[in-house]
């Protein structure tokens, strides 16, 4: 017989009984041995703070405990304004190292700060300083316990700026997103020529949301890839069939002729493809037609301006007989052209449609308007270089002035008196009045004002003012009040 250990079906030989008793001796061992580690840590842990003030706790007295560490930086037996200056250099490093965003051959390294993101360093050191100290005897010894055995990792949690974060991810999009192009039809000398249709691109700015957020919260360096889908246009290239072949068809149609008395208008292929449009619509191309640059042409050459009859005011006399005028119906003739354009009815013929536009009745006053405006006012006809002084209806007073020569044209329209000045200084490039009398301003600078150096009123003579004789200016300045209307005219 050999030494070989027979082993008997339903039994368990000596030697494997003998293995597994050594197995199970050494797990013991392990375990006792873990647990003896566990007991001693936790009974040095109980020693050290049982010991107070004379031992662990008057030697970190003011430091972050030991085995304490901020988004990898060891800050164990740091004060707290040490600690804060090391997190502050690493928030620093993180901002600067930023992630790595990577789009086809693009590549774009952003700070934290320029996506809205900060750190809340006095938060982030305060837990670890307070970390072992805080709450009763037993927190105290489970955390001390937890620094010892196994250290104690503290995060930098960021603090995001929505807006500013999302205005960033707004400007990636600019990078990375593309509007998708529909497809078109272009007409040019009738000709229609296909404008092809783009796919556009779009960036899955959640996902690129979540990577960032990601990144901020991990602290190490990383590198993202945006993620961008196709956009298919709303017309694709082949959904524009149909508008082809209706913008044909509207073509197919010239000549188209207007006609009235002795001209014509004709309307060729090339004509009518510049009446032709084109929509989109339920993600196809339509074409619709439009003759109304067609039509306004044709109304601009035949229509004639109204010309009021013209009666002399008082006198009753007729200074102008006048005319009618002559419109055209252009919305007839425009719903003819589209109907015959609807209807398939190629080479037709339309007459053009007009009627008399009745002339009206003006009547004109020789020198001035009387009533123009209620209470007292001042008009001033430039033609013929005169003042006029009403009140309401009536006339009251009446000189002639110097308005502005030539190149200093007093300007014309409707204003009010705004101040009224007893004598000042005039000047300019080319004059020095001093001692001006009786100014009533009514235009900015412009004003009736007194005049020492001319007598040749009726004939323009100032740099835009109203020249009047000192008397008449006096007259002037004692009758309007501030707020008075001013007409001056032709």
């Amino acid at each position: 017989m050999n030494s070989n250990t027979v082993v008997i079906p339903g039994k368990i030989s000596s030697k494997a009984i003998s293995k597994s008793n050594k197995t199970a001796n050494k797990q013991k061992a392990v375990a006792y041995k873990s647990l003896g580690i566990k007991i001693g840590v936790f009974v040095l842990v109980f020693a050290m703070l049982f010991g107070g003030s004379f031992g662990y706790t008057r030697v970190y007295s003011g430091k972050i405990y030991p085995k304490v560490i901020v988004a990898g930086v060891k800050i164990g037996g740091m004060t707290l304004g040490q600690a804060r200056a090391a997190v502050t250099q690493k928030a620093q490093e993180l901002n600067d190292m930023g992630p790595t965003i990577t789009y086809n051959n693009q590549t774009l390294n952003p700070e934290l700060n320029e996506m809205g993101v900060t750190f809340n360093i006095d938060e982030v050191t305060n837990l670890a300083y307070n970390f072992g100290r805080q709450g009763g005897f037993k927190d105290q010894l489970r955390e001390n316990y937890k620094i010892f055995s196994q250290g104690y990792q503290v995060n930098i949690t960021p603090q995001i700026d929505e807006a500013k974060f999302n205005d960033y991810l707004g400007q990636l999009a600019k990078v990375a997103e593309k509007e998708p192009a529909s497809a078109n039809l272009k007409i040019y000398n009738g000709q229609i020529t296909l404008i092809n249709s783009e796919m556009g691109r779009g960036l899955d700015k959640e996902k690129l949301k979540e990577d960032l957020t990601n990144f901020i919260n991990s602290g190490k360096n990383g590198q993202i890839v945006m993620v961008t889908s196709d956009l298919e246009p709303k017309v694709v290239d082949e959904n524009t069939n149909d508008a082809r072949t209706k913008a044909e068809r509207y073509m197919s149609l010239a000549p188209i002729t207007v006609n009235f008395e002795d001209k014509i208008w004709t309307a060729d292929k090339s004509e009518i493809g510049t009446w032709i449009k084109f929509a989109e619509s339920d993600r196809k191309l339509v074409a619709s037609i439009d003759p109304n640059h067609f039509v306004n042409s044709i109304s601009n050459s035949v229509e004639i301006a109204t010309k009021d009859k013209e009666m002399e005011d008082g006198t009753g006399k007729v200074l102008n007989e006048g005319q009618d005028g002559r419109g055209v119906d252009k919305n007839t003739l425009k719903s003819q052209i589209i109907d015959a354009s609807l209807g398939g009815q190629a080479n037709t013929s339309f007459a053009l449609i007009t009627f008399t536009v009745a002339k009206g009745q003006t009547t004109i006053y020789p020198h001035a308007q009387p009533g123009r405006f209620a209470g007292r006012y001042i008009d001033i006809n430039l033609s013929e270089q005169t003042l006029y002084a009403f009140e309401g209806n009536t006339i009251v007073n009446q000189f002639l002035i110097s308005s502005g020569k030539r190149g200093y044209a007093t300007p014309t329209g409707e204003y009010s008196v705004w101040g009224k000045t007893r004598s000042q200084l005039m000047d300019g490039p080319d004059y020095y009045l001093p001692n001006v009398p009786w100014i009533s301003w009514f235009n900015g600078e412009i004003s009736i004002h007194g005049t020492y150096w001319h007598d040749n009123f009726g004939t323009p003579m100032s740099h835009g003012c109203i020249n009047a004789s000192i008397p008449d200016a006096e007259w002037v300045y004692n009758f309007i009040e501030v707020g008075s209307p001013v007409y001056v005219h032709y």
